[in-house]
């Protein structure tokens, strides 16, 4: 599986993923469309501890479909279409 940026495609809703952002590392979640939030859209609920994220904090996913281990970090901290990346 190959990490995928948010800003490049989301998830299905309700779908099951794995998520990483530089400052919370990797972690296996839900990723929810929230049009109603007042803060973000894009959120991710954690399977593994309670918490809550959004793309800005997690800016790459990769589809969770419960057989894989923990996959390592991408290579990069952040995708190339993450806004003011430089």
């Amino acid at each position: 599986m190959e990490w995928i940026s948010f800003f490049e495609r989301q998830p299905e809703n309700g779908q099951g993923i794995w998520y990483y952002g530089p400052h919370i590392g990797v972690w296996s979640g839900e990723y929810r469309y929230a049009p109603n939030d007042p803060v973000s859209h894009h959120i991710m609920l954690c399977h593994e501890t309670f918490g809550v994220v959004d793309r800005m904090d997690a800016p790459w996913w990769m589809v969770d479909d419960g057989k894989m281990e923990r996959p390592a970090k991408p290579e990069s901290d952040y995708p190339k279409d993450y806004p003011n990346y430089e």
